[in-house]
């Protein structure tokens, strides 16, 4: 079985495995439909640590880097691929794509009609579990995880955009599990950039300072969800504007210092690798690091990219109840045509 998961990505490239595709095809036998399934599932562990394999290899050679006489600096940027973003992006692409057809072939095999792509999910549903597995992570790593709120957009002035709702109608096609990582990686930030803020806070108190004000809690994330328009020009211009579901995630923390290094792959000012948890389950399919790595942010956006999103980080002042902090947008394309182009 290990074997032939390195001849069956070939056959499928060069069409002679396309009848092996068919998860609902009557004239393949049942048998075989889930040894194949089997065999995706095996692509899939397989590259469940190149994320952050690469990682590591990125960070090793740009030490290397570092270490060489500045004669040979500019020649070795320039021929190791590592260190070119196109390259990455080109492997972090491939490898999204590759989980993906993996994933939706599984998951048509076992019974669902549209594969890994949810077509009527409950965002809000999807935004609680992520919001759930965010606290854990950071309350085991961190020691403690700041509170969350989930707002809709019309409850909130400072949100903006037009009313959310449960209905199937609100709800855009969608890979859960992208989304559900997405959200994970950018409030797993915000909560520790508020944690930071927060113990800088404590350790600049003074020793007259009241015990409550010191075992005060970290300041709340606020998430608002909502559904936006957003015109490709900026300027209000564009005669084909983009229908968005917008998840804000807002933190309290210590803001956004270089939008570019955010986005940079295996950039990260983390000091110490966090550890998963044991029955963490949203990472098998995008398994890797959830710190020090750098490796969250840049994912996030380019899934939400894959499918004509983005995912936007800006600085914000302090306005009514809210400190100044980082706004993270997760917006995805309710254009199921676009997805369809594309």
């Amino acid at each position: 079985l290990h074997e032939n998961t390195y001849l069956l990505p070939h056959q499928i490239i060069d069409g002679d495995g396309r009848g092996l595709l068919l998860a609902n095809d009557n004239n393949f036998p049942k048998h075989n439909q889930k040894y194949i399934s089997d065999v995706f599932d095996q692509i899939m562990s397989r590259h469940g640590t190149s994320v952050e394999t690469l990682a590591d290899a990125v960070i090793h050679a740009r030490n290397m880097e570092h270490q060489l006489p500045g004669i040979f600096k500019r020649n070795f940027r320039n021929e190791a691929e590592l260190l070119k973003t196109n390259s990455i992006e080109s492997f972090l692409h491939s490898r999204l794509l590759i989980q993906l057809l993996s994933d939706h072939y599984i998951s048509l095999n076992k019974g669902k009609p549209n594969g890994a792509v949810s077509l009527d999910a409950d965002v809000l549903d999807v935004v609680d579990d992520a919001v759930t597995e965010a606290k854990h992570v950071c309350d085991a790593n961190l020691g403690v995880a700041p509170e969350v709120h989930i707002i809709r957009h019309k409850d909130d002035d400072d949100v903006g955009g037009d009313d959310f709702t449960r209905s199937s109608n609100d709800s855009p096609p969608i890979i859960r599990s992208w989304l559900h990582h997405a959200i994970v990686e950018v409030t797993k930030n915000a909560m520790t950039s508020n944690v930071e803020r927060w113990m800088r806070s404590c350790s600049s108190s003074t020793m007259q300072q009241s015990s409550s004000s010191l075992e005060s809690l970290p300041p709340n994330v606020v998430i608002g969800v909502g559904r936006d328009t957003m015109t490709s020009g900026g300027d209000g211009t564009d005669s084909n504007p983009k229908d968005l579901l917008s998840i804000r995630i807002m933190d309290q923390g210590i803001g956004l210092k270089d939008e570019k290094r955010a986005f940079g792959f295996a950039q990260t000012a983390s000091r110490e690798r966090w550890d998963r948890l044991e029955e963490q389950q949203s990472y098998a399919a995008v398994r890797q690091p959830l710190g020090s790595l750098g490796v969250g942010l840049p994912l996030s956006k380019l899934m939400m990219r894959v499918f004509g999103g983005d995912l936007v980080l800006s600085n914000r002042e302090r306005r009514g109840d809210m400190d100044s902090g980082c706004t993270a947008t997760l917006k995805i394309n309710y254009d199921d045509t676009y997805q369809a182009k594309n």
